[in-house]
Parts: C-alpha cells; structure tokens; sequence
C-alpha cells in the first residue's frame, strides 16, 4: 500500500484493525468460514453500512494476497467472499438528460472548456474520477490512429492503463488544452483555475467532486453524482449492443463485484426509460 493515497491507506488500516479485533474475539484460522462470519460480525455487531463493509472485505482480500505472496499462506481464503450488492436509488434520470447537462455547458471559458473536457472523458471512456485527476498532459497523445490517455493503475507504481478515447472526448480534450497555452508533459492535464486562468496546480479529488456538482444538476430536484458517470458510460455501450464481456474490458474492471453492480444499475436505468 505504499503507493497509494493517504486516505485509502487510512481506510484500509482501519478494515485491518476490525479484522484483529474479530480475529482476537474468536476462534480464527484464515478459512473462508472464517471472513464469512468476519463479514456478519461487521453487519450485526458493528452495524457498519453495506459500503464500508464492502470495503473491509476488499481490504481483507488483499491482505490475504499479501499474505500469499510472503509465503504465509497457500491459498487466500477471502478471495471468494464478497460483501452484499449495494442499494442503488433510480432517479429516472436517462442517458439523454446526462448528456444535455454536460452539453449546457458554457465552453466559452478554460473552465467551462476543462469541466466539459473532464465529464466527456468520464462518461466516454469509463474513466474514474482518481485516474483523471492524477493524469498529465503527457499521458493524453495520439498512438497510430487511435487517440489514448494514458492512467495510472490502481495501486501499482509505473505501470498504466491505456483509455481509447472517442472523438467526441478527443476533441474536448484538445479544445480545453490549447485553451491553457504553452503547457508542459509533466503539467496536470486536470488543474484548477484562478480567475479564469489555468494554474500548474494538479485539481484535487474533492475539488473536482465540487467543481462538477453544479454541471450534474439535471433540474432543480435531481443532481447527478460524479461517480455514476461509470455507469452511464456502461448504459451508453449497452445501448451500441456491447457484450458484458467487452465492456469489461473497455472500463478495465479487474473485479467482480464493482462490475456487476454497474452492469446492475445501468440495466436498472434502461428498464425506467
């Protein structure tokens, strides 16, 4: 976990404390029986949310990996015990009315053009909010024909997922970069702006979240959260005809679980249309 952010590493160092304290409250052997009653444990005595307790069993998992990997165990047996599907609120809001909020969009200004930029990329390459924000303007370039941006794998260093990006979100990325003028490969390609000039300073996870709170706001009652633009990215390629299997391979989910809840959600919102 040396490589990841500060807060994730606070988050799992927390799912490791709960762990050591179920395994010091009771008979505890590193058997799948074992993370299975570890997870009621956190449901019924802790009485964490179905969110957090997906977390921990994520956390446990790869500790056990670790665990493997040093030669400490042979097998991981939290591999195959997942938390509980999470509870997904169906607004009613389609792909249409998404993409006609982010269309109203003033590009007028850097930071109407970075806003616009930062969503089509979300919802047209299946981007996660982190991947965006930690890219550079040298990640995002042109590889024979095809128009890639270049992101950090998640909790690995120097390694990278390349992102097929679509024309639609090729041409806000260029539009919103030579907004900037003379930039740098190693500049943030995501930073924030100062009356309405771009800075060198890479734009933060909350920032961001903040920033495109006000570009998700469908009508005066529904606001649309960042995260879901995933799912929306999966709506639109359920709608091209995709196949699960090949929109997994397009969002890069390396995970079950967090694949078949988009896979959940997005059929979810086909079936109020």
């Amino acid at each position: 976990m040396q490589f990841a952010r500060g807060t994730t590493r606070h988050v799992y160092a927390k799912a490791l404390d709960q762990l050591l304290a179920y395994a010091k409250a009771s008979v505890f052997g590193f058997t799948p029986d074992d993370f299975i009653r570890f997870r009621v444990w956190l449901f019924n005595q802790k009485n964490l949310s179905t969110n957090t307790v997906n977390t921990y069993l994520t956390a446990s998992r790869r500790f056990c990996e670790f665990l493997v990997e040093m030669g400490v165990l042979q097998t991981n047996p939290a591999w195959s015990v997942h938390g509980s599907a999470q509870e997904f609120k169906i607004l009613g809001i389609g792909l249409t009315e998404v993409t006609k909020a982010i269309s109203r969009i003033d590009r007028t200004t850097v930071l109407g053009k970075r806003d616009y930029a930062f969503l089509m990329t979300m919802l047209e390459c299946g981007a996660a909010i982190n991947e965006l924000v930690n890219a550079d303007i040298g990640d995002f370039r042109r590889n024979g024909n095809k128009v890639e941006l270049l992101v950090k794998s998640s909790g690995t260093k120097g390694k990278y997922d390349a992102l097929t990006v679509g024309e639609s979100a090729a041409a806000a990325l260029y539009e919103y970069i030579d907004s900037r003028g003379i930039v740098a490969a190693d500049e943030p390609l995501f930073g924030i702006i100062r009356a309405g000039r771009p800075q060198k300073v890479r734009l933060s996870f909350r920032g961001v979240r903040a920033a495109m709170r006000k570009r998700l706001k469908i009508d005066e009652k529904r606001i649309l959260r960042l995260d879901s633009l995933r799912t929306y990215c999966a709506v639109r390629l359920m709608k091209q005809g995709k196949t699960s299997d090949e929109i997994r391979s397009f969002m890069r989910f390396k995970s079950g679980m967090p694949f078949r809840r988009i896979m959940t959600n997005s059929k979810a919102i086909i079936e109020t249309r």
